[in-house]
């Protein structure tokens, strides 16, 4: 590798010092070197608005007079809020009465809103395309940008794939401010730091990222500010986007990074020395780094006596690997280890299979297929109709092809039981992972038995152990392994006993908590 010159590592010592200083914003036209700056005339400076939003019919421009003055408000109409824009900029308007129009003046007149001085053009269309409204005055070489925006959307409501009995009930919305809010409502303190950035040059999207300072590893902040520099893309409307072009390990079936839904969680993982990005116009947010055994823990486990969160922590580890293998085990028994199947059960497995005119491979690959079907029209179907769609067209479809001997009753049961313990692991990243895997591990099953599950299954595990996410070892804490860590894995210590932060984000402020152990009143005390 050749040797860096002095000017190389001066310019890279450059651009990680601008990386940590600020996020760079992507402009309006993908262009960060316009500084067009604003006519003084407003018959100058207001056409070379109305021609960058030509054929826009949702532009609007209120023309009135201030003092005798010209001046022309501009707003995208449905984006801002009505009656404030009414109260809070028309009415003091038409009061002023103050001469010279000065548009410090005016900003003072202005000041029961959000007002900020504007020259750049290009900064003025990004306001305008915010949902904040232009104030133009002739004679002024500056604009005002008053915030009033109000975008469509919908409220608070019930998080609908991470529910819970017990705990908050406040799931993410679509609205960038509202979600940072609710982050906010569980974190009264400064150190929560929040840098925002616009990506795609079309959409300008706005992005989030949070963290808090002390805790989070400052090297994986700035990891994070490198990956997401390097964003280039035209529009963005999803968090899967982000997730693809900042995740490590791109070919994996495995996610290197987290979605939820749920402030709460969003908040477990900042205190743990984790990242946050919150994209506007996404029901959620994405957490790096990630670990394997994140996507088996419920936020209800925090919620429920932790004697009662351990034996669900173990079912659902176990629920994974069965809704993993349990077709493919199937295969493999039947078809070259039936010595491992009691006699009892081989005679009445064998009964079944009499007259089914396929092997048993193709029987469970035709019925996983149709199972992954049913639960994708499910999906698909409107909500009121598409949870008894999937689960009375399994019964009907599973009952009639038993009929008609094109399966085994236990062919059914087996697929279906892998079903049903998908449902019990909370990421549906894992869920989709294992629907994609289990037609692997079923065809390895059909060709060398029980072999080919575990050569398939080291290869797995393998795979797995080599993984990173921001530099984190995806299977941490079981490899490598770390004892301390496993308080919070498969089986969930009480608050009072897990006063350390996981050690495999390195976070700064290792200590979570200092509380004694709970102890009895003495008889003295009482």
């Amino acid at each position: 590798m050749r040797k860096k010159n002095g000017w190389t590592r001066l310019r890279s010592k450059s651009r990680i010092k601008q990386l940590q200083t600020q996020f760079q914003d992507i402009s309006f036209y993908g262009d960060a070197q316009d500084d067009s700056k604003l006519a003084t005339e407003l018959q100058r400076s207001l056409p070379l608005i109305q021609q960058e939003w030509d054929h826009c019919a949702d532009v609007k421009y209120q023309h009135m007079h201030v003092q005798g003055v010209p001046v022309c408000l501009v707003f995208i109409n449905g984006l801002i809020d009505q009656n404030s824009a009414q109260r809070g900029i028309m009415e003091p308007l038409t009061e002023y009465d103050e001469e010279p129009v000065t548009i410090s003046g005016l900003k003072d007149a202005l000041r029961s809103m959000t007002v900020q001085c504007e020259t750049k053009l290009l900064s003025i269309h990004q306001a305008i395309a915010d949902g904040k409204v232009v104030i133009l005055v002739d004679g002024q070489p500056e604009s005002l940008l008053v915030d009033v925006n109000q975008f469509p959307g919908r409220a608070v409501e019930i998080s609908q794939n991470e529910p819970t009995i017990q705990g908050p009930q406040e799931a993410f919305i679509e609205s960038i401010q509202a979600n940072l809010a609710l982050i906010r409502k569980f974190l009264h303190t400064p150190k929560l730091k929040v840098e925002t950035q616009r990506l795609g040059t079309e959409s300008n999207i706005q992005m989030a990222m949070v963290y808090i300072a002390g805790i989070v590893k400052p090297s994986l902040v700035d990891e994070a500010r490198k990956r997401i520099a390097r964003i280039h893309i035209d529009g963005m409307v999803s968090s899967n986007q982000i997730r693809e072009m900042i995740g490590d390990a791109p070919l994996s079936p495995f996610r290197m990074t987290e979605n939820t839904e749920r402030p709460d969680r969003a908040v477990a993982g900042l205190l743990q020395g984790r990242i946050c990005f919150v994209i506007h116009g996404t029901p959620g947010a994405v957490m790096v780094p990630t670990v394997f055994v994140a996507g088996l823990i419920s936020a209800e486990d925090y919620y429920s006596h932790y004697m009662t969160a351990v034996p669900l922590r173990i079912l659902r580890h176990a629920m994974y690997w069965a809704s993993l293998l349990l077709p493919s085990l199937y295969i493999a028994l039947l078809s070259y280890n039936q010595d491992l199947i009691p006699t009892p059960l081989l005679i009445s497995l064998e009964a079944q299979h009499e007259g089914i005119p396929f092997p048993t491979v193709i029987e469970a690959l035709g019925m996983q297929t149709a199972f992954e079907a049913l639960r994708e029209a499910g999906l698909r179907l409107p909500r009121a109709i598409g949870q008894s769609v999937s689960i009375v067209g399994a019964l009907i479809i599973g009952d009639a092809a038993v009929n008609a001997n094109i399966v085994s009753p236990g062919m059914v049961i087996v697929v279906a039981a892998a079903g049903v313990a998908s449902y019990t692991i909370p990421s549906q990243d894992l869920v989709n992972t294992n629907r994609l895997l289990q037609f692997p591990f079923m065809i390895a099953a059909s060709l060398l038995g029980l072999y080919g599950i575990v050569a398939l299954g080291l290869m797995m595990i393998t795979h797995m152990v080599s993984l990173r996410s921001f530099g984190v070892p995806y299977m941490a804490p079981l490899a490598p392994f770390s004892w301390p860590e496993m308080r919070d894995t498969l089986f969930r210590a009480p608050w009072w006993a897990m006063n350390k932060r996981p050690s495999v984000y390195e976070p700064i402020d290792s200590t979570r908590s200092s509380t004694p152990r709970p102890t009895p009143p003495s008889g003295d005390a009482t």
